[in-house]
C-alpha cells in the first residue's frame, strides 16, 4: 500500500491558524523584566492611520520584525510596540472629503489597520498599543508642552509662516518642498503670523555636538549637521553713507573684508522699509519684495538662479578701507539667518562671483588679511549662527491635540492646570476650512473654558503640529496605562535608550530632530536621565514599482500587499522584502514580479525538504550558515542570510536523507524570516512550544573549517590558474602541486622561476623572469 502523499504548503491556512494561536496564547506580551534576560528595546516608526497598508508599511514593519524575533531568540527580552501617529491634516482633509467626522473616520482606519498589521505576522505586543489622538495619550503632550512653558522652552510670537492656501494652515519649513505644500501641492505663500514657538534653537550646539558620540551612520549626522547649520563667523557693522545706521553682516570669511564690492540685505529686513524714502526705485524694490513673499525660505535657499535689486540711492561704507560699496536686496539672503545681511565678495565666493557677474559689479582682487584680527580691528566680534528656526507648532486646524492655554479677559496667556489635563477636543466643530481656526467655531470649548475659570476667559483655538505628538510616543509604550505619568521611572529605567531605531530617511530632519530635542528638553528639565534617545538608528530606502519609478496610482505601478499575501502568503512577503537588498540603507528596489515568487518557491522547498528526514551524516555546512547568518542580521543585510540558507537548501536537496534535528535547525533560522511555516512544521516534527520561544542556533567552531581551500595562482601577480588543496598542506606541498599544473607550466615555459610565494589559504604568487 502506497504511503499517503504529503500535505502541501497551504500557506492561507497556516497563517490564520498560527495568528490567531499566538494571540491566544499571548507569545508577544512583553514583561518589564524577565530574570536572566537583558531587555533590547527596538522600535519603528509608528503609523499615521491612512486606512490600508502598502508595500511602503510592509517594508518599514515586516522587516525590522525579523531582527526583532532573532534578537529573542538569542536571549534577549525584546520589545517591538506598534501605535497610531492618529491626528493631523490627512485624516482631518479625509474627513472633510467624505463628509465625514475626522475621529470616525481614524477610529475606522485604525481597525482596517490592526486586522492588516496583524496578517503580517509580526510580534507586536498589542497590549501596548499607542494611539495619539487618545485623551489618554495626548494629556501627557500638553502636560510636556505646560512644562515647557513654565521654564521658558515655549513663547508666543509674531513670524513669518509657511502659509497653505488650501489646507489653510501653517507648515513648517520641513512640509514645504520646492514651494509647495508636501500634503496637497498646493503653493505655499509667506505671511505674518501669531503662533506658539518651541526653543529649539537653544539646543542647536548640543543637537550637533552630540552626534559626535552616537555610532550611527555618517549620513544620517551629517544630514542632521547640514540642517541645523552651524557657521563660525564674524558679525562685521558697514555704516550706512549719510544716516546713523549700520548694516550688520555675518561672514565666515571675514579675511576678505578688503575684497568686497557690494553688500546685500533680506527683502524683509526691517532696514528695508527705513531707507525706502532714500531709494530712488522704490517701486521696483516694493515689486522685488511682493514676488518673495510668495517664496518660501526652502524655496529661496535651494534657487539656483540669484536675482536682486539695488537699492539705488544708498551706499554702505567698508569698514576696513572706507571704500562705498552698493546695497541690494536679494531673496538668497534670509532675515533670520544670521543678522540678515552679507557682503559680497567675489572674487572669492562662486555665488557672490555668480551674481556680480549678472548684475555687472566689481570683482577685485584684494590681499586676504587674518580673520580673527581684522574682525576686532574694525570693532566686529566672532559670533556663531545657524540655519536652524526655532519650531512653531501652531496650526489652524481641527483634527489635532488642543493647545492647552486660556486667555483671561486682559488677554494674558495661562496654561491650563494639571487637574484639567486632558484638555479635551471637543467635538461641536465645524472643520470646514475657511481661514481660520475651527476651533474658534466651537460652543462647546468657550462654555467650558468660562465654567472652569470665569466670564470673560477664553480658550486657545490653535492645535499643535503633529510631530510634538510623536517626539516623546517611544516613552509611552513603555507605560501607556498610567495615569500618573507619562511612564514611571522604573520602567524608564528598564528600557531607554531605544536600542534600535528604523524609520523613513525622510524624518532624518523632521521627527529624529525633532524628537532629540525633546529628550534633551525632557532631561535638562530632570523629566527623563537619558540625553539621547536612540543607540542606533537606521535609515530605511524606498520599494520602487515594478518599473523603477516611484509607486503612485497615476503611474499605476502600485503593488497591493494584500492580493501578494492572498494568493503567495505573509511570510512570502516578508521573506522577498528582505531578500531585495540590505536594510538599513537608503538603497531605492524595484518589486520583481518574477522574484517574489521566487521566494515563495524557495519556501515551498523547505517545506518538501521534510520528506528527506532519515538517517544521513551531520554537514558542516549547516554550522558555516548559522554562522554567517548571525553576522549577517547584526549589520542588518538580511539579503545574504537568505542567501545563505539557499546555499544550505541547495546542497540537502543533493543528498539523499537529511537527519531530524538539523533540518529543525534550519527551520529555527528561518523562523524570524518565515514565522507561520516555520511554527507549523515545528510542531508537525513533534515540538509542543512555539519555534519562537526556542534559541538562536550555536555553531560548533571546530565544523566551519573547510577540509580543502582553493587558492588562486599568479606569474607575476597575474592569475593563471587555482589549486585545490587541503588546509593541513604545507608550504612545499603546496608549492610543488602549483609548479605542477599543466597551465602553469605552459605559462613558465622558457623561463626561469626566481621565487615562489604562498600566502596561506590565500594565494600563490610566483616570480618568474620575463
Amino acid at each position: 500500500m502506497n504511503a499517503p502523499k504529503p500535505a502541501p504548503y497551504n500557506h492561507a491556512l497556516i497563517e490564520k491558524k498560527w495568528q490567531e494561536a499566538w494571540q491566544e496564547a499571548g507569545i508577544y506580551t512583553v514583561a518589564d523584566s524577565v530574570p536572566g534576560k537583558e531587555n533590547y528595546y527596538t522600535l519603528v516608526e509608528f503609523s499615521y492611520p491612512s486606512g490600508n497598508l502598502h508595500v511602503g508599511h510592509w517594508y518599514a514593519f515586516s522587516v525590522p520584525d525579523i531582527f526583532a524575533r532573532y534578537k529573542r531568540m538569542q536571549g534577549f527580552n525584546v520589545l517591538y510596540p506598534m501605535g497610531f501617529d492618529a491626528f493631523g491634516l490627512p485624516a482631518e482633509n479625509a474627513a472633510i472629503k467624505q463628509g465625514a467626522d475626522p475621529k470616525v473616520w481614524t477610529y475606522e482606519q485604525m481597525e482596517k489597520m490592526r486586522t492588516q498589521l496583524r496578517s503580517m505576522g509580526a510580534m507586536f505586543d498589542w497590549e501596548r498599543e499607542i494611539v495619539s489622538c487618545d485623551p489618554i495619550y495626548y494629556k501627557w503632550t500638553q502636560w510636556m508642552f505646560n512644562q515647557f512653558l513654565k521654564n521658558d522652552l515655549v513663547y508666543r510670537a509674531v513670524t513669518k509662516v509657511n502659509w497653505c492656501p488650501k489646507d489653510m494652515t501653517i507648515l513648517a519649513n520641513e512640509q514645504v518642498t520646492d514651494g509647495v505644500c508636501e500634503r496637497c501641492g498646493t503653493e505655499v505663500v509667506q505671511r505674518d503670523q501669531e503662533q506658539w514657538m518651541i526653543r529649539i534653537t537653544k539646543y542647536a550646539d548640543r543637537l550637533v555636538d552630540d552626534l559626535d558620540e552616537l555610532a550611527w551612520p555618517n549620513a544620517i549626522k551629517e544630514a542632521q549637521k547640514n540642517w541645523i547649520g552651524r557657521s563660525a563667523g564674524s558679525e562685521l557693522s558697514f555704516p550706512l553713507v549719510g544716516t546713523d545706521n549700520t548694516i550688520d553682516v555675518f561672514t565666515t570669511r571675514a579675511d576678505t573684508l578688503f575684497g568686497v564690492t557690494y553688500v546685500v540685505i533680506a527683502p524683509e529686513h526691517t532696514l528695508v522699509s527705513e531707507l525706502l524714502s532714500r531709494v530712488e526705485n522704490a517701486d521696483e524694490v516694493l515689486a522685488y519684495i511682493a514676488d518673495t513673499k510668495k517664496k518660501s525660505e526652502l524655496d529661496r535657499q535651494q534657487s539656483k538662479e540669484k536675482t536682486g535689486v539695488q537699492l539705488k540711492g544708498v551706499m554702505a561704507k567698508n569698514p576696513a578701507n572706507g571704500e562705498a560699496v552698493p546695497v541690494w536686496i536679494a531673496d538668497y539672503v534670509l532675515a533670520g539667518y544670521g543678522t540678515g545681511a552679507v557682503m559680497g565678495v567675489p572674487e572669492h565666493d562662486e555665488r557672490d562671483r555668480e551674481f556680480a557677474t549678472k548684475y555687472n559689479l566689481p570683482i577685485v582682487d584684494q590681499p586676504l588679511v587674518d580673520a580673527k584680527e581684522i574682525t576686532e580691528t574694525v570693532g566686529g566680534k566672532m559670533v556663531s549662527t545657524y540655519r536652524l528656526r526655532d519650531w512653531g507648532i501652531s496650526r489652524q486646524r481641527f483634527w489635532g491635540c488642543p493647545i492647552p492655554i486660556v486667555y483671561d479677559p486682559e488677554g494674558n496667556a495661562h496654561p491650563v492646570p494639571d487637574e484639567h489635563l486632558p484638555w479635551i477636543l471637543p467635538s461641536d466643530v465645524d472643520h470646514t476650512p475657511d481661514g481660520t481656526a475651527p476651533l474658534a467655531r466651537s460652543k462647546e470649548l468657550f462654555e467650558r473654558t468660562e465654567s472652569i475659570f470665569g466670564k470673560g476667559w477664553r480658550p486657545e483655538v490653535e492645535t499643535m503640529d503633529t510631530f510634538v505628538d510623536s517626539s516623546w510616543y517611544f516613552y509611552r509604550y513603555l507605560d501607556n496605562k498610567n495615569t500618573e505619568s507619562f511612564a514611571s521611572e522604573s520602567v524608564r529605567d528598564a528600557w531607554m535608550p531605544i536600542d534600535l531605531y528604523m524609520g523613513g530617511a525622510e524624518h532624518t530632519t523632521m521627527h529624529l530632530l525633532y524628537s532629540r530635542f525633546w529628550v534633551k528638553a525632557l532631561h535638562e528639565l530632570g523629566l527623563v536621565k537619558e540625553n539621547e534617545s536612540y543607540v542606533m538608528r537606521r535609515n530605511r530606502g524606498l520599494i520602487l514599482g515594478p518599473d523603477g519609478n516611484k509607486m503612485s496610482k497615476s503611474k499605476g505601478n502600485v503593488i497591493d500587499p494584500d492580493e501578494i499575501v492572498s494568493r503567495l502568503g505573509a511570510d512570502t512577503v516578508r521573506l522577498y522584502l528582505a531578500f531585495m537588498g540590505p536594510y538599513g540603507v537608503t538603497g531605492n528596489y524595484p518589486w520583481d514580479p518574477n522574484g517574489v515568487v521566487g521566494v515563495h518557491r524557495f519556501l515551498e522547498r523547505v517545506w518538501k525538504l521534510k520528506e528527506k528526514i532519515g538517517k544521513g551524516a551531520p554537514t558542516n555546512l549547516l554550522h558555516k550558515t548559522i554562522k554567517k547568518m548571525a553576522e549577517d542580521i547584526e549589520e542588518y543585510k538580511f539579503n545574504t542570510a537568505i542567501s545563505a540558507m539557499m546555499i544550505l537548501l541547495n546542497a540537502w536537496e543533493k543528498e539523499d536523507a537529511i537527519l531530524l534535528e538539523e533540518y529543525k535547525t534550519l527551520l529555527q533560522l528561518l523562523a524570524p524570516f518565515a514565522p507561520h511555516m516555520t511554527e507549523e512544521l515545528w510542531h508537525e516534527l513533534g515540538e509542543t512550544e512555539s519555534i519562537h520561544l526556542s534559541a538562536w542556533p550555536a555553531y560548533d567552531s571546530t565544523r566551519i573549517v573547510d577540509d580543502s581551500v582553493t587558492l588562486g595562482v599568479q606569474i607575476n601577480g597575474k592569475v593563471r590558474d587555482e589549486l585545490l588543496v587541503a588546509t593541513n598542506a604545507s608550504k612545499e606541498e603546496i608549492e610543488a602541486a602549483a609548479l605542477a599544473l599543466p597551465k602553469i607550466q605552459g605559462h613558465l615555459a622558457g623561463k626561469e622561476v626566481k621565487k615562489v610565494i604562498v600566502v596561506p589559504g590565500r594565494a600563490i604568487n610566483i616570480v618568474a623572469s620575463e
